[in-house]
């Protein structure tokens, strides 16, 4: 059975509606009522352990530990932080994630109305965008399994070292009672921060992958329209007039979604942006600093997601920028020089105005894209060797 154009647009982003879906919210109509109320559970379930994180280290920053034991749970504090600021806008804008959503696989094109050249594009797009949210899934499970195993396997080792058993957690958290009373409450626990660590990756994995959904598609409609713009000039000038009207309308579409991609996830970038220099540098320190293997099997795979994560963001937004900027090159490369006055400046205005990137912005501060991912490099590292010299 063949998909039409609709189909093959939610099947690819299918991993991502039901991260979603886990998260308790819908890309559509909504048709599970119960989903707002997932929504507060998974809050209430994750900072249940965020609240003892918290409890932790001022518990641990008063008995007077020292820098490399309060800086364990660091990471995992804020990386909890990062996943709800993620998610939070669109439970503040679910009405624009809807219409974003909406309006983006409305105007996915039909391979088979499509040209050879458009119609390349668009397969291309799709398995791309397949390929990069498949390979981030089985990136995020593998950081999970490791990390939510990583106490059974320290356990192991030591019951096969000295016969004892102590248990731990996967995170470093202070109850109001003790969760080590026995093994009940301690089973009950562990699967407690298990989920915890399921909703913070499902988060991420949700607003990241709608991102580089939006991002891939974008492009594709910008290539597309480059396209048409290349062959906007037709030997009838009132043929010209409506091809260009129908690529000017196209461009302003494709620019108002790049409006609402901004509005859901302006705010979250910033956070995004400030946040990752911390977990970089934190991560990073713990395994320098740290030597032992339960360190190293917890935080190396912590680190690469962290570092991929933000690289992939910084990647799409700049894939979003280059692609918005060559329509102005797509319609330079017209054959303006064969039309008359009237459509050479109308071709001109164009010109001009695509010169102007479509971006997603932290709030204005910066605009995500490589250079941004240099600068969070940049200042991870100098947050890296300032705690290495307050260490030392």
């Amino acid at each position: 059975m063949k998909l039409n154009s609709k189909d093959k647009f939610d099947d690819s982003i299918e991993l991502t509606k039901k991260a979603f879906m886990v998260s308790g919210f819908e890309l559509g109509e909504t048709k599970y009522y119960f989903m707002k109320w997932l929504f507060y559970c998974n809050i209430l379930w994750l900072y249940t352990d965020v609240f003892g994180e918290f409890s932790w280290l001022a518990e641990g920053m008063r008995m007077g530990k020292d820098l490399d034991e309060l800086s364990m749970i660091a990471p995992c504090t804020t990386i909890c932080l990062l996943g709800t600021a993620k998610i939070l806008p669109f439970f503040f804008n679910k009405q624009t994630l809807k219409q974003a959503v909406q309006k983006l696989r409305s105007i996915h094109p039909d391979e088979e109305e499509s040209e050879n050249v458009e119609r390349e594009i668009v397969i291309e797009s799709q398995k791309y965008l397949k390929s990069v949210i498949t390979i981030f899934f089985f990136t995020d499970l593998v950081v999970n399994i490791m990390f939510s195993c990583e106490p059974f396997m320290l356990m192991g080792f030591e019951y096969y070292n000295t016969r004892n058993v102590k248990l731990t957690l996967p995170f470093l958290v202070k109850y109001f009672f003790n969760a080590y009373a026995n093994t009940m409450i301690w089973s009950f626990m562990y699967v407690h921060q298990v989920w915890s660590t399921v909703i913070v990756s499902v988060f991420l994995f949700a607003a990241d992958t709608l991102f580089y959904a939006f991002c891939t598609y974008l492009r594709m409609h910008f290539r597309i329209l480059g396209h048409q713009f290349e062959n906007v000039v037709s030997l009838s000038p009132e043929e010209t007039r409506k091809n260009i009207r129908q690529c000017v309308k196209k461009h302003q579409e494709l620019i108002e979604l790049v409006n609402l991609l901004d509005i859901l996830y302006s705010k979250s970038t910033l956070f995004n942006i400030i946040i990752s220099s911390a977990l970089l540098c934190l991560s990073g320190f713990n395994i320098s600093v740290v030597q032992e293997t339960g360190i190293l099997l917890k935080f190396t795979p912590f680190l690469m997601l962290s570092l991929t994560q933000v690289f992939l963001l910084c990647f799409f937004g700049d894939m979003l920028m280059s692609s918005s900027i060559q329509i102005s090159e797509a319609v330079y490369s017209c054959r303006w020089y064969d039309a008359e006055p009237a459509i050479r400046r109308c071709v001109l205005i164009i010109m001009i105005r695509s010169q102007t990137p479509c971006k997603v912005s932290a709030c204005n501060f910066a605009d995500l894209n490589l250079s941004a991912f240099a600068t969070i490099l940049s200042r991870s590292y100098s947050c890296f060797a300032l705690l290495k010299t307050m260490y030392d």
